[in-house]
């Protein structure tokens, strides 16, 4: 049975991830669910995941690869046209931005983005990608902090859209509202090293004087 999920679903990584975090999201799946972890049953499931981890790594750390997948994910925007859920429409436009925006053509990118936050209003994942894209444009912090607070008044319980909705504010320089979602986000998951340690680093740049 041909796995459902897209490769970045497989690893845990949003469309727009940087290499390092798909290097690092595979090595953490790769220690989790190695087979010789598991016995019996397990082992066998684990197996199957520990090959599907595998084929998503290979093909999204590689450049030429991953420009091509996200080609062929792009197809199904074009088919989305003839699609009458919004949502679906929505997560094939979100697929088509991500290629786009991973392949260097910000403008067209921009475009399907918000094509597709338009088609479904309700899906924060969709507004946490656009914001995350908007965050690394010219002159689009401004509105990359509506995308995400959007984001967060939709799911509340996301603890990467808590820590990147995090990030940005604390980039605009609004620290009380960086560190309230940085804090919601440990309480969502406590121990968690990435966002302790984000939040340990805002602490030391209000201390500096709010120098991010």
């Amino acid at each position: 049975m041909t796995d459902p999920r897209t490769f970045y679903e497989i690893l845990d990584v949003e469309p727009l991830a940087s290499g390092d975090q798909i290097k690092a999201a595979f090595r953490r799946l790769a220690r989790e669910r190695h087979p010789d972890r598991f016995q019996g049953a397990a082992r066998a499931t684990a197996e199957l995941e520990f090959q599907a981890i595998t084929e998503a790594y290979n093909v999204l750390s590689d450049p030429d690869q991953r420009g091509r997948y996200d080609q062929t994910m792009s197809a199904s925007a074009r088919k989305g046209q003839q699609l009458t859920n919004p949502r679906e429409v929505a997560r094939a436009l979100l697929g088509k931005a991500a290629g786009l925006a991973n392949a260097g053509q910000s403008g067209e990118a921009r475009e399907y983005f918000a094509q597709a936050v338009a088609h479904d209003p309700e899906n924060a994942k969709g507004h946490h990608l656009y914001g995350l894209f908007l965050a690394k444009q010219a002159g689009g912090l401004e509105e990359a902090l509506r995308q995400i607070d959007q984001a967060v008044r939709l799911e509340q319980n996301d603890v990467r859209i808590l820590l990147d909705a995090s990030k940005l504010f604390a980039r605009a320089k609004m620290f009380a509202r960086a560190t309230r979602f940085a804090q919601q986000a440990l309480q969502l998951s406590p121990g968690d090293a990435a966002v302790e340690s984000w939040l340990e680093q805002l602490r030391v740049s209000m201390a500096a004087g709010g120098n991010a």
